[in-house]
């Protein structure tokens, strides 16, 4: 890779204080009382795209920029009271996928430019009003590979780069109408997971069954040749369900089943033979089931998540890819009774882990880890009912603050919270008008909450207007241009396999974090600046659009990148 020693000109720069004056906007797009309830919040073009309802046109695709004059309907796709139900919202090749049911053709395959004249249908996958229903609309090699039915394959893995000629079947993997139900799961947060296939080492990476081995690890290079079962770990027609992949220091960390360890955490390589077992953590049937409920964290180069011994229950461990360094973080409710920690997901600020667990004394609450036994500690006490649990979780990095939902009197009123690191100023923010006890909900979509331009377009009931769109933000979020002055860097733009970072103030430590444009985080490192510089290793991200977010030394700076 030929490596572009030019330093680009800072593009973005945030910086945000918790003392400053918060603002909220309120877009009343279902007017009066009732609820326009908005989902499928997803960041395209500097905009966000969402499904919101009407009585008069039912659940159909908006667009908003954060204001109530650019928020509008984007096209009405069953006219009338009749509901597209838009979902699964997926950047591309400057291209926004989602599925959508015109009540024709069934849940097909759709794309849009950003303008009526450019969203329509890409292809009737299962013809008629059957629905392909779409799935794990996941992003690679600059195409959508997803698993679709259709009648004579049944559930089997497409790909789609927007157009009809361009959307097929990749390779039917069980063959007849039972098909192999391709799957991806990447873990996430309570009511906020990812399913997604999963990328590594220039292949996707999911679990599929075929007509001898059950559901077993799977992965493509895109072509129907280089599509093939990666190791038949469980041998037999049960297979071992492999789960919640993520690509970690060079190989790919996994949750699966042998007939001997029950779920357990494996390691792949992406060949046969370089597929194993890394560490038998609570031996014997049916298994630690290692990041079954939230997936792993990347966490200071090391990976976190939650697993179950018999001696110690459900507890966070943490691995740095090898046997012996899986380990154990905290026994917090000691002995065999389950803390859960992490259970809900885990969010990280200011080179700390912050997550949901379970005491002995008061309940479920707020905790915090350096990722040391003695660093792991409760971190402050949000329900105001003795032993009531807060389970705080849905976190969400944002402007230098850490948000999430947890419950602030009982287990009904999820409120929005934000800390700065300290418990102190760690408090619900909501809008001055703002009475109800429970602004916050969920759908299948989990919270609605996005990222954009440097405000925080979310979901919530806060007062009499019903379950609408509301703009978060405080008086620094704004996005401002500025020169190279500022003296940090990141390069080359676009990149290939690295980011290189230059101009760090001091001999310190900075936190980098990557979000793709719908706002999910795929990266996540604590940088070493001995000498100014650190770099940022980047292979398995898909092509497209980024935003680096550097922390640390009393700056806090993002940057818009391009993976090639």
């Amino acid at each position: 890779m030929k490596k572009n020693t030019l330093p680009l000109v800072l593009i973005c720069l945030l910086s945000v204080s918790m003392s400053m004056a918060q603002t909220f906007t309120p877009i009343d797009i279902n007017t009066g009382s009732g609820n326009s309830s908005p989902t499928e919040l997803t960041s395209y073009q500097g905009k966000v795209y969402f499904r919101a309802s009407t009585a008069a046109n039912g659940s159909e695709l908006y667009v908003s920029d954060g204001t109530p004059s650019g928020t509008q309907m984007l096209m009405d796709i069953v006219p009338g009271p009749g509901n597209s139900y838009p979902s699964s919202f997926t950047v591309c090749n400057n291209k926004l996928f989602f599925i959508a049911n015109d009540s024709i053709h069934g849940n097909e395959l759709w794309v849009t430019d950003g303008t009526p004249s450019g969203t329509q249908m890409v292809v009737d996958a299962a013809a008629g009003t059957t629905s392909s229903s779409p799935n794990y609309l996941t992003v690679f090699n600059n195409k959508v590979y997803y698993s679709a039915y259709d009648v004579a394959h049944g559930v089997e893995l497409w790909v789609s780069d927007g157009t009809a000629g361009g959307t097929s079947l990749l390779k039917d993997i069980y063959p007849g109408a039972g098909g192999s139900n391709p799957e991806g799961y990447a873990g996430g947060n309570l009511r906020s997971l990812y399913f997604h296939f999963n990328e590594f080492n220039g292949a996707l990476y999911f679990r599929a069954a075929d007509d001898v081995h059950g559901t077993e690890l799977w992965k493509t290079d895109g072509t129907s040749a280089g599509t093939s079962m990666v190791k038949d770990i469980l041998p037999g027609p049960n297979g071992s369900r492999a789960y919640c992949m993520i690509p970690f220091g060079g190989q790919m960390l996994l949750g699966a089943t042998d007939s001997i360890h029950g779920y357990e955490l494996w390691v792949s390589d992406g060949t046969d033979a370089g597929t194993q077992l890394l560490k038998d953590i609570d031996p014997g049937i049916p298994g630690s089931e290692p990041a079954s409920y939230a997936g792993f964290v990347s966490f200071n180069n090391k990976l976190y998540f939650m697993a179950r011994q018999t001696a110690t229950g459900n507890e966070l461990w943490v691995t740095d890819g090898t046997s012996a360094g899986t380990t154990i973080v905290k026994d917090i409710l000691a002995g065999p009774g389950s803390s859960y920690a992490g259970q809900f997901g885990m969010g990280t600020l200011n080179n700390h882990l912050y997550f949901a667990a379970t005491d002995s004394i008061n309940g479920n609450q707020l905790w915090t880890s350096d990722g040391s036994t003695a660093g792991t500690s409760l971190f402050k006490i949000l329900s105001t009912v003795p032993g009531n649990g807060s389970s705080p979780r849905s976190f969400i990095s944002y402007n230098g603050q850490l948000l999430f939902v947890a419950e602030q009197t009982t287990s009904l009123d999820p409120q929005l919270w934000a800390t700065d690191g300290t418990a102190a100023n760690t408090h619900v923010i909501a809008p001055a008008v703002a009475p109800n006890l429970g602004p916050l909900s969920t759908n299948s979509s989990g919270y609605a909450m996005c990222w954009n331009n440097g405000s925080l377009f979310m979901a919530a009931n806060f007062n009499s207007i019903g379950d609408e769109l509301w703009i978060y933000n405080t008086p620094s979020t704004a996005i401002t241009e500025v020169g190279a002055a500022t003296g940090i860097t990141a390069y080359p733009n676009p990149f290939q396999d690295v980011i290189s970072v230059a101009g760090l103030p001091g001999a310190d430590q900075y936190e980098a974090i990557i979000t793709d444009i719908s706002g999910r985080e795929v990266y996540r490192s604590t940088l070493e600046a001995s000498s100014g510089t650190a770099s940022i290793p980047a292979p398995d991200m898909s092509s497209g659009m980024y935003l680096l977010s550097i922390s640390g030394s009393g700056t806090h700076q993002t940057f818009k990148m391009v993976k090639k």
